[in-house]
């Protein structure tokens, strides 16, 4: 509890808006010690956010550190009167989903590209799209091929996960 502002509560509450919206917009001017108690106010909010969509500890502190220097180079831009909260958790958000999307990228970086229509079950379509929960265009970048090829490929993955049935 700092100042009658509870900063680690799940609720956005107007009061913590009204404090923070000053300190950022003097933030956005330079000042380091409103940058400090936004930062105080705001970390644990932050941190729990990048947590969640980062899901490693030690990553989601270094995302979150990287965010907050976001925070304080485009202070100015935030609108007074604005919610300081959502700017802040936006721009939270935004860091570690591009923190998670280049984590993947990379570790696709030594997947070889198979010929279209060539699935089975090790396929690097099945891998991303259901081990990794890639989106179907997301697969299709990372393998450099097409959506419909993608779709091809799991379908096909999809039908050799199939059981064998008897002719009768």
């Amino acid at each position: 509890m700092t100042d009658g502002i509870q900063a680690s509560s799940g609720v956005s509450s107007p009061a913590l808006d009204g404090v923070l919206g000053p300190l950022l917009s003097q933030a956005g001017q330079g000042d380091e010690a409103a940058f400090a108690r936004l930062y105080d106010l705001s970390a644990s909010r932050v941190h729990g956010l990048v947590q969640r969509v980062v899901r490693d500890a030690d990553e989601a502190e270094q995302v979150s550190a990287e965010a907050f220097v976001e925070v304080w180079r485009t202070a100015s831009r935030f609108r007074p009167g604005g919610d300081a909260l959502a700017w802040l958790l936006a721009i939270a958000h935004r860091a570690a989903v591009t923190h998670v999307r280049s984590t993947r990228l990379s570790l696709t970086a030594g997947i070889t590209r198979a010929a279209p229509g060539s699935a089975t079950l090790g396929d690097p379509a099945l891998a991303l799209s259901y081990y990794d929960a890639y989106a179907v265009t997301d697969v299709a970048v990372a393998l450099g091929v097409t959506v419909d090829v993608v779709h091809q490929r799991l379908r096909a993955a999809l039908l050799a996960l199939q059981p064998v049935r008897a002719v009768a």
